[in-house]
C-alpha cells in the first residue's frame, strides 16, 4: 500500500515537472511565433524546437526542483527582456486575442 502511494506521489511530481518544463518551452515557441520570424534568435528556437521534440524521453530523476526553478526563472528573464525590448504596449497586443 505505501509503495503504491509513494509511486503515485512521484509520478504526479515527474508529470507537474514535466508540465512545468513543457509551458517555458511553448511559451518561447509561441512568442517566437506572435513577434515574427528572426525576432528571437533562430539558433534558439530551434534549440526550443529540439527540446520540445525530446521531451518524451524525459525521465523523472533528470530533474530536480533547483533545475525546475532555473528554468522558470530563465523563462522569466528572457519574457522581462523582450518586454523591454518591445514595450508593453506591444507586448500586451501580442497577446490580446478577442475571445469567442
Amino acid at each position: 500500500m505505501w509503495h503504491q502511494f509513494f509511486k503515485n506521489k512521484k509520478e504526479k511530481n515527474v508529470k507537474r515537472a514535466q508540465i512545468r518544463i513543457k509551458s517555458c518551452i511553448e511559451t518561447i515557441l509561441d512568442l517566437n511565433e506572435r513577434l515574427g520570424e528572426g525576432k528571437i534568435k533562430p539558433e534558439i528556437v530551434e534549440k526550443f524546437r529540439k527540446l520540445l521534440n525530446s521531451f518524451a524521453f524525459l525521465e523523472d530523476d533528470m530533474v530536480d526542483e533547483r533545475e525546475l526553478n532555473n528554468i522558470e526563472e530563465a523563462t522569466n528573464q528572457l519574457l522581462e527582456e523582450i518586454g523591454r525590448l518591445y514595450g508593453e504596449v506591444t507586448m500586451k497586443q501580442l497577446y490580446d486575442i478577442p475571445k469567442h
